[in-house]
């Protein structure tokens, strides 16, 4: 099964442990019950944090937690831009600014890194502008921009 946005099962927030990773969420403390999930392959990407404010820069930063081969890994994605074309075909443009911090990936997946990349991007390009309550396109496409100082 491919990802799909859902509303996160009961079961589910017990068996990932999101209540703790809320509970360690400081910034705008995340109530999000929604994921994209690709439940086959047990990887999830999940917001659990956006910024605030006008500034543009601040306001489309946005903090993840990608769930890949039993590894939580936690993630800051800027939404550069994003919009719709003609034919009713959207699309986004996110940078990946940080994993785990500044750490990058733990050892025993930094070989992983293209793979983890390209379901990131598969996440991503389900999850669309808002997860399950993005409006539906004709089409969709995503830009995942990796940023120069971003360890992975």
């Amino acid at each position: 099964m491919p990802f799909v946005n859902e509303f996160v099962p009961a079961e589910d927030v017990e068996k990932y442990d999101l209540k703790a990773i809320d509970d360690n969420v400081f910034v705008g403390r995340t109530r999000a019950r929604d994921w994209t999930i690709d439940r086959d392959r047990d990887i999830y990407l999940r917001n659990i944090a956006s910024g605030g404010g006008a500034e543009p820069e601040l306001r489309n930063r946005t903090e993840w937690t990608f769930f890949w081969n039993s590894d939580l890994i936690y993630l800051r994605l800027d939404l550069i831009s994003g919009g719709e074309d003609a034919g009713n075909v959207g699309w986004s443009h996110w940078k990946l600014v940080w994993l785990n911090g500044n750490n990058g990936l733990p050892p025993h997946l930094k070989d992983k890194k293209a793979q983890i990349l390209v379901d990131l991007e598969d996440a991503l390009l389900v999850y669309r502008s808002f997860g399950i309550y993005s409006r539906e396109w004709s089409g969709y496409r995503v830009t995942l921009e990796v940023d120069r100082s971003c360890v992975i």
